[in-house]
């Protein structure tokens, strides 16, 4: 789950099939990468009077796992024919949306297979505050606001990334499989193979935060897994916020600002440390209620929590 700091957007999952469809009837460049056959076939299988997910499904995969394997040589081609189409005015109507942000990820990674990632997943444009979240083994890529543009598969997630333009908050994961868009280590059949070629609009995976508990000033993004929900907090000048106990230990990260945090243990014992700088992290265990009291400058902080059954 990815939160927005700043203004924010990034391929997510994939785009609804009939979008698709459309694009494999009107951007040649990509269906000569794809190939002809699998490009009607997957149009057939969506304008069946009665298609089914499964066969849907399979066609979706045929035809993202031959963009991807095609041949380095012949994608540079096919990226050089359609800048250039696009460069004499030559987008259709269909395309008009995606011209520009073709040519700016041609301009970071000339010729890469992942600039047709373009006919075939959601972008999705966040603004601060707000967050999106992606199931395990689906294909993501950030374009801009948050870190370098990838196009990756992530089973389960890990960590906290990007702090200046987003809050990033993974669970468990068994690494990350990359495919385009990126100078590290590529792994096409990996990928492909673990995808799980579901389709959806970009908006299905915004998630909006709601407020958390009886706090002021919290709110939470709460994303339907068990293994992590987001808080975030944020507080004006010498203002208090109160966090009832959480069944389950969290890490907090401040975001800006400064203040104290002062806690009370179970056996009566407070303790109280300082927020002083931005990007400091900290671990609160289960069960202790704890005060936020901001600095002259307010605080603002994330609380990544697991409540432990």
């Amino acid at each position: 789950m990815a939160v927005a700091i700043t203004e924010f957007s990034g391929f997510c999952g994939f785009l609804p099939v009939e979008k698709i469809a459309e694009y494999l009837s009107f951007v040649p460049e990509l269906v000569e990468l794809v190939t002809r056959p699998i490009a009607e076939a997957f149009r057939q299988a969506v304008v069946q009077p009665q298609p089914t997910h499964e066969s849907i499904q399979a066609c979706l995969k045929d035809v993202f796992s031959k963009l991807m394997s095609a041949d380095d040589k012949a994608v540079q081609h096919e990226v050089f024919n359609l800048v250039n189409r696009y460069d004499a005015g030559g987008a259709k109507p269909v395309e008009a949306g995606l011209r520009d942000l073709v040519l700016e990820l041609n301009r970071q990674f000339p010729g890469d297979v992942g600039i047709f990632c373009a006919f075939l997943l959601n972008v999705v444009k966040l603004q601060a505050g707000q967050a999106v979240f992606l199931k395990a083994n689906e294909p993501h890529a950030y374009i801009y606001g948050g870190g370098h543009g990838f196009l990756q598969r992530m089973t389960q997630f890990d960590h906290w990334a990007s702090p200046t333009d987003i809050m990033e908050c993974m669970a468990t994961s068994d690494n990350v499989v990359r495919a385009g868009l990126t100078p590290k280590l590529r792994d096409v059949p990996t990928l492909t193979s673990m995808l799980t070629y579901t389709w959806g609009p970009a908006d299905s995976q915004i998630m909006p935060p709601t407020p958390w508990r009886s706090t002021k000033s919290t709110t939470i993004y709460d994303p339907p897994i068990e293994e992590f929900s987001v808080l975030l907090t944020k507080l004006g000048p010498q203002s208090l916020e109160e966090h009832e106990a959480i069944d389950g230990p969290s890490i907090l990260i401040v975001a800006g600002g400064d203040g104290v945090l002062k806690w009370k243990e179970r056996d009566g014992t407070e303790g109280e440390v300082a927020f002083e700088k931005e990007g400091a992290v900290f671990f609160l265990g289960a069960g202790v209620p704890t005060t936020f009291v901001a600095g002259t400058n307010g605080l603002t902080f994330y609380r990544a929590f697991v409540e432990v059954p």
